[in-house]
């Protein structure tokens, strides 16, 4: 063995009895910086070894039988360069109260496992079980319609009988507004990352991301510093199909982004529900596009989840109209205890109608962190509603 590995051990030693970790754990996340071994060949090869350990282990004519002339590969096995890397990240990990699973552990989520490419190691903040007994991923277009937030708030309403976990991307638009209802009907809800755990993309989403830790969480398979980039979001939108029983998609253009998960769900196995819209409509074209290629199944009753999976139903579901929301009765609820600030907020909305949130920012006297926090809260509590294009507008 050469100097620089026994070095290796001997600070891994010091480090993982100063901070009790198990010197395991560095392996497992070594593994996931081993160029050459993505996560479908991660899988493979711990089927064959017990653990990254053993693998890290192996002598070079081994490593060389098992790697041909992958050179680069057999490399980082060898000297072992990101080592300080990950132990890095156990630092942070250890400091921010994240876990995380590597795909031999036990406890890892049994639905990931199914898939050919699951993520190596998956990171997770916050206080739910990716293991519940039923998960349903909503997606959709970030540029929601009004008729898309209600549609989406009335699936999650319906859901709650069936004792779920929601799922979605933590995206503007359906996604948040999942997350949203979610937390309001008291519905366990994760966010999947396209980026590290470190960070909360897109940044007005901070305080909803905040809410959801205490019954739910964040999940991403990427180490912390990584930034959100085109080529990570759809390695997220297959984490969000393969966590989940049930895909369900809103609204979406052809090209939009929330079809990929559909279309990875349908790989996975998953039942994948579609919202039917208008011809003619740019964001239910990925929908209807979706049902006519029977990737999808048309929704148009809630209930046809609970019979499609063989759910027990406690009540019947009301139709979901694909022209507009339908007319709810309307009772007068007590406004919601409110922080002053909140208030000042709320009273600009009820007076003025809809507003930019920038106008808001102006009016109240506010920064954007301030604004987005106090935003955030009163539409948890169902005060306000957002708009397209950042707007914002009073809910009662």
């Amino acid at each position: 063995m050469s100097k620089a590995r026994v070095h290796g051990f001997s600070g891994l030693r010091v480090i993982c009895k100063t901070n009790k970790y198990k010197m395991a754990d560095i392996f497992s996340l070594a593994l996931c910086c081993v160029r050459g071994i993505g996560p479908a060949i991660a899988k493979k090869l711990m089927e064959v070894y017990p653990s990254a350990q053993a693998l890290f282990e192996e002598s070079e004519a081994a490593l060389r039988l098992l790697f041909g002339k992958k050179e680069k590969t057999i490399e980082d096995i060898l000297k072992r360069p990101m080592f300080s890397r990950c132990e890095k990240e156990l630092e942070f990990m250890y400091k921010n109260n994240i876990r995380s699973y590597f795909i031999n552990d036990c406890d890892y989520p049994f639905r990931l496992k199914q898939i050919d490419s699951p993520p190596t190691c998956i990171f997770v903040k916050g206080n739910g079980s990716l293991d519940t007994r039923r998960v349903v991923s909503i997606v959709g277009s970030r540029h929601a319609s009004d008729y898309g937030r209600w549609v989406t708030a009335n699936i999650v309403k319906e859901l709650r009988q069936y004792d779920v976990t929601i799922v979605s991307g933590l995206a503007l638009g359906i996604d948040s507004a999942a997350h949203v209802c979610s937390l309001n009907e008291n519905i366990p809800t994760f966010g999947v990352l396209g980026h590290g755990i470190d960070r909360i993309y897109p940044a007005q989403n901070y305080a909803l991301a905040q809410s959801m830790l205490l019954q739910g969480g964040l999940v991403s398979e990427f180490f912390s510093n990584t930034e959100a980039s085109n080529y990570n979001f759809p390695r997220r939108n297959r984490i969000i199909a393969a966590l989940s029983d049930v895909c369900i998609v809103v609204e979406g253009g052809i090209r939009s982004g929330s079809m990929i998960t559909p279309k990875y769900a349908s790989e996975f196995n998953r039942e994948v529900f579609a919202v039917p819209g208008r011809i003619g409509d740019t964001y239910s074209e990925g929908c209807n596009k979706l049902i006519s290629d029977n990737i999808a199944i048309s929704l148009s009753d809630i209930s046809q989840i609970g019979k499609q999976m063989n759910w027990t139903q406690c009540e019947q579901s009301p139709q979901i109209s694909a022209n507009r929301p339908q007319p709810q009765p309307q009772t007068a609820k007590p406004l919601p205890q409110m922080t002053q600030q909140e208030k000042k907020v709320y009273d600009l909305l009820r007076q003025k109608g809809k507003q930019h949130i920038d106008d808001i920012m102006l009016e109240c006297g506010l920064d954007f962190a301030s604004c987005s926090v106090t935003l955030m809260n009163l539409e948890l509590k169902d005060c306000i509603r957002a708009l397209p294009g950042k707007c914002y507008e009073c809910a009662r």
